[in-house]
C-alpha cells in the first residue's frame, strides 16, 4: 500500500511539474522544496525506466514519453477527482473565486442569466465573467473555465460537452428581394457575412426531412470572428448568415428578418465547457456548469449532451 501512495505522490508531483515547466514553481504550488520536486522527477523516471523532461537553464520540455504520461495520469486525476466528489456525504459549499471566460455573444445573454442565478445560489462565490470570442489560453489567463463554442483539437484541456446547438440560414428582407434561393446550389453566387472560424469558405447543410446532407462552397465579402458583428451585418442585407434561434427568433417572429432555405439547417454546434487537464475543479465550476445547463434547456434549437436535427419552433417564412 506504501509504494502505490509513493506512486501517487510521484504522479501527482510530475502533473505539477507539467503545469508550471518549472522545479521551483511547482515546489511552490506542491508546497515543499526544489530538490525534494526533484528527487521525486528521478524516481519517477527510475520507477517507469524513461526519460520524462529534458531541462536547462532557460528551458524545461517534456519528452514524448512524458507528453504521454501527462495525458494518460491528467485524465486519471480527472477521474478521480469526479469520483471522489461523487462520494462525499455532504456536498462541499462552493466558495472562492469563479474565473470564466466565454463568447460576447453569449455573455450579453443566457451566459449573464446563469451568473446571475449562479450568485444568488452560491452568496460565498465572487465571479469574474471575461468575454472573448478569440482561443483562450486557460493557464495564461488564469480562468477556471472556458465555454467555448465549436469544439477544437487541444488535446491539453478537460472538455465536458454542454449540449449542441441548431443553426439556420437567414438574411434581411431587402436582401432576398434582391437576391432569389431556392436551393442550396444558389448559395454559391449569393454573398455571405463570414463568421470565423465557423461560417467561412463552406457551409454543411442537413435537411430537415431525410439524412441528406450537402456541403456547399460559399464566398464571404465580409467577414467577423464576433457573433454580434455578424448578426448586424446581415440585418445591414451584407449577406446571409448563419443563427442560433436564441439570437434570431424575435426578428424572424416580427418579420424583420426571414429564413433562407427553410427545410435546411446548418450543422449543429458544439458547446463545451473547458478547464485545465489534471487539475481538481472544485464544486464552484460543477455548480456553475449544472446551473448552465438549467439555462441553456430553456433555449429553442438546443439539445442537452446531444442532438435532433430539428428544431422546436420553425420560424419564418420560407424565402
Amino acid at each position: 500500500m506504501t509504494a502505490k501512495l509513493d506512486r501517487l505522490q510521484l504522479i501527482t508531483t510530475f502533473l505539477a511539474i507539467a503545469d508550471q515547466r518549472s522545479l521551483s514553481a511547482a515546489a511552490r504550488v506542491l508546497r515543499t522544496t526544489q530538490p525534494t520536486v526533484s528527487r521525486r522527477l528521478r524516481e519517477l523516471e527510475h520507477l517507469l525506466g524513461a526519460r520524462l523532461a529534458t531541462r536547462s537553464t532557460h528551458r524545461f520540455d517534456l519528452t514524448s514519453e512524458g507528453e504521454e504520461l501527462l495525458r494518460r495520469a491528467g485524465a486519471w486525476v480527472d477521474e478521480w477527482s469526479e469520483w471522489e466528489e461523487a462520494l462525499k456525504d455532504t456536498p462541499e459549499l462552493p466558495r472562492g473565486n469563479l474565473s470564466i471566460i466565454g463568447p460576447h455573444a453569449y455573455g450579453h445573454a443566457f451566459l449573464m442569466d446563469a451568473v446571475r442565478t449562479f450568485v444568488v445560489r452560491h452568496p460565498h462565490v465572487e465571479v469574474e465573467l471575461r468575454l472573448t470570442d478569440r482561443p483562450v489560453d486557460l493557464i495564461g489567463q488564469a480562468a477556471d473555465c472556458w465555454i467555448r463554442v465549436g469544439g477544437a483539437v487541444d488535446q491539453g484541456l478537460h472538455v465536458q460537452l454542454i449540449g449542441k446547438m441548431e443553426r439556420i440560414l437567414v438574411a434581411s428582407n431587402e436582401f432576398l428581394a434582391r437576391n432569389r434561393i431556392r436551393s442550396p446550389d444558389d448559395l454559391t453566387s449569393v454573398p455571405f457575412v463570414g463568421l470565423i472560424p465557423h461560417v467561412m469558405d463552406r457551409i454543411t447543410l442537413l435537411a430537415a426531412q431525410g439524412n441528406e446532407r450537402r456541403t456547399v462552397p460559399i464566398r464571404s465579402p465580409v467577414s467577423t470572428d464576433g457573433l454580434l458583428a455578424s448578426y448586424r451585418a446581415m440585418r445591414l442585407g451584407l449577406g446571409i448568415a448563419g443563427s442560433a434561434h436564441w439570437l434570431c427568433g424575435e426578428d424572424l417572429t416580427a418579420g424583420k428578418i426571414r429564413r433562407v432555405l427553410p427545410r435546411w439547417y446548418l450543422e449543429p454546434i458544439p458547446v463545451e465547457v473547458a478547464s485545465v487537464t489534471g487539475r481538481y475543479r472544485p464544486a464552484r465550476i460543477k455548480a456553475f456548469v449544472d446551473i448552465l445547463r438549467e439555462e441553456m434547456r430553456r433555449l429553442d434549437g438546443f439539445e442537452l449532451g446531444g442532438f435532433p436535427y430539428r428544431c422546436r419552433r420553425d420560424h419564418g417564412r420560407v424565402s
